[in-house]
């Protein structure tokens, strides 16, 4: 089986997966996920959550991690939070002052973006981002969708390239996720163990 086979393989399992959550799950992961993240002992996951001024994130779909509640809790502290748009097939970040349906449009995907009128930012700004991701390897190697936006975007930043935390199910570790020279990899992979979400 070659990587696109495999990749696509894991995909295939991790959506299936992902649908058996139901919306109470969600709702439950979604509110306890600030508590969840900010009781990680990790010294360098904190430093760079605690100092970052502009945090991006995404809006969850088809039973991806629910990151809202964390968008929210670090806009309490203060901090920017930016999420995707898609231009003409490129990526861009836009700062939304809150998660009111009146800041984001919907894409043909179903995915809440932000509206128009949103500002893009430079994304030398982010300090750190939240990544959605189908599935990691214990290493940390990032399979996403497929479209490849977030590999690009960030992987032209370089050396220069913001903090990368990856959330994801207990699931979703998945010791056979191929990697290529361009995939990025998460600095850290916060994982919900199964009881958080096991019916």
């Amino acid at each position: 089986m070659d990587v696109k086979e495999e990749k696509a393989r894991i995909r295939k399992e991790i959506k299936r997966r992902r649908s058996l959550l139901s919306s109470s799950v969600l709702s439950d992961i979604e509110k306890t996920l600030p508590e969840f993240v900010s009781a990680i002992d990790d010294s360098e996951l904190k430093k760079e959550l605690k100092i970052a001024k502009r945090i991006a994130l995404y809006r969850s779909v088809n039973g991806e991690v629910p990151v809202d509640g964390l968008a929210e809790f670090f806009m309490s502290q203060g901090k920017k939070c930016c999420f995707p748009r898609i231009e003409n097939d490129t990526m861009v970040f836009c700062d939304c002052d809150s998660l009111k349906d009146d800041e984001f449009d919907q894409s043909s995907f179903g995915i809440k973006e932000p509206a128009s009128s949103k500002p893009v930012v430079d994304p030398k700004s982010i300090d750190v981002v939240v990544l959605p991701a189908v599935a990691y390897n214990e290493e940390g190697t990032r399979l996403g969708m497929g479209g490849g936006y977030y590999d690009r975007y960030f992987g032209s930043l370089g050396s220069d390239r913001p903090y990368l935390l990856g959330i994801c199910y207990e699931f979703q570790i998945c010791s056979d996720v191929p990697g290529t020279d361009n995939d990025i990899s998460a600095d850290f992979i916060a994982v919900i163990p199964e009881e958080e979400y096991g019916e």
